[in-house]
């Protein structure tokens, strides 16, 4: 794997283990269990070069975005749930996979 994915990949690492502790202090267990599982799935990718590692990140973030729509659509409305989802869900696995797609046949 090339050095400026892997360097984003320890970013997204960091990125989700501050949601861990954002979900933590605001007693949201479900969207910390998804969050962990996306950090196995990071860790998968990036000391193993798992492929599945990148499956279960795109799981987690469909996972993520559907808890984050029914937990704020009470407090935001829908539109703006929707939206503020999309991006907090959507944004390590795409910019990954941006990082990763010339070298998916590399991985395992």
């Amino acid at each position: 794997m090339k050095r400026i994915s892997k360097i984003w990949l320890w970013i997204a690492l960091v990125l989700c283990v501050c949601t861990i502790g954002l979900n933590l202090a605001e007693g949201r267990w479900l969207s910390v269990t998804i969050a962990i599982l996306s950090i196995a799935g990071l860790c998968a990718l990036l000391f193993a070069g798992r492929r599945l590692g990148y499956i279960v990140m795109c799981l987690c973030a469909v996972g993520s975005f559907a808890v984050g729509v029914a937990q704020n659509v009470g407090a935001l409305g829908a539109v703006t749930a929707v939206v503020m989802s999309l991006i907090g869900s959507a944004l390590v696995p795409v910019v990954t996979g941006l990082f990763i797609r010339s070298q998916w046949r590399e991985l395992k």
